[in-house]
């Protein structure tokens, strides 16, 4: 039975993904699908694996000295590090950070694509936080009971932090993700060294998840989550299973573009650097980093 020994933890929007698929290309290295989220019993999330589930995803490991999984809500999880360490004390854990500013507008976007977000506007979004955390005005989501708050998810210093009480020092890598776009190619060497791998293998340094625009927001909603009554119907009216779902895949398609966001206003921007202003500063001083940029 092959169990992971290395975990990129986090944190959403800081380059997981290309990471993941970076890391993936090196011959001593096996990333299992990503976003699993078997650890954190506190996520709550629609689907959880069974260990027998979760293992079976690192049968094709065959024998690479790093098996990995990527799942971006470990770090948000109070309980996901702790269980780690219980499931595999030895761990290499990765953690990548942004800007909290950016990356909420960004998180934003992103679960509105996967169909988590029912509300299109990001600030009206933003403002549902405290009434979203008592249960009320919950989206309609496709993989949340009750999606992580926007600005509780990046309050990253005690996030940080626990990973590091959880784990030795030596075990946890931090890259922000500034570094990582910078100079992707020297951040990646860096990390196949903390796992200690050779890190003289040539990487395709493709760009990875770039951002998505949806076209017609209702649309897509229809297509992630149809209500019940409507398939019923298409499935009348196509009961081809594979004609449907070609032409729903190319529905999809069409209603997505990869586009650069729309600008946050200034107003809101600064609002919410004053927010995360303490915490940023604590995190600076726990990865011993001038995290000044980020509030300015």
């Amino acid at each position: 039975m092959t169990k992971p020994n290395f975990f990129i933890v986090g944190a959403p929007k800081c380059g997981t993904t290309a990471m993941n698929d970076y890391l993936d290309q090196h011959p001593d290295i096996f990333m299992a699908k990503k976003e699993m989220h078997y650890f954190g019993k506190d996520l709550k999330t629609k689907q959880k694996l069974s260990e027998p589930e979760y293992l079976k995803h690192f049968n094709s490991a065959n024998n690479k000295k790093i098996v990995g999984e990527a799942s971006v809500w470990y770090l948000f999880s109070e309980r996901a590090a702790v269980e780690i360490r219980e499931f595999a004390p030895n761990a290499k854990i990765l953690i990548m950070l942004r800007n909290p500013v950016d990356v909420i507008h960004s998180l934003h976007s992103q679960h509105l694509y996967d169909g988590n977000e029912d509300v299109p506007d990001f600030q009206t979004a933003l403002s549902l936080d405290e009434e979203r955390k008592k249960g009320v005005n919950l989206p309609d989501s496709v993989d949340y009971f009750a999606l992580p708050p926007y600005k509780d998810s990046v309050l990253f210093s005690n996030q940080v932090k626990r990973y590091l009480d959880v784990f030795k020092k030596e075990n946890v890598h931090i890259i922000l993700y500034e570094d990582f776009i910078g100079n992707t190619k020297k951040i990646v060497s860096e990390t196949l060294e903390f796992l200690g791998i050779n890190n003289k293998f040539q990487i395709d340094y493709k760009v990875v998840n770039p951002h998505k625009r949806i076209k017609w927001f209702y649309l897509h909603r229809l297509i992630k989550k149809p209500p019940v009554k409507l398939k019923r119907i298409i499935r009348i009216i196509l009961p081809v299973r594979k004609i449907r779902h070609a032409i729903m895949f190319w529905l999809f398609t069409w209603n997505v573009q990869e586009q650069g966001r729309e600008k946050m206003s200034k107003d809101l921007n600064s609002k919410l650097k004053d927010f995360f202003k303490d915490d940023i500063h604590s995190l600076g001083k726990i990865i011993d980093r001038d995290l000044s940029a980020w509030l300015q």
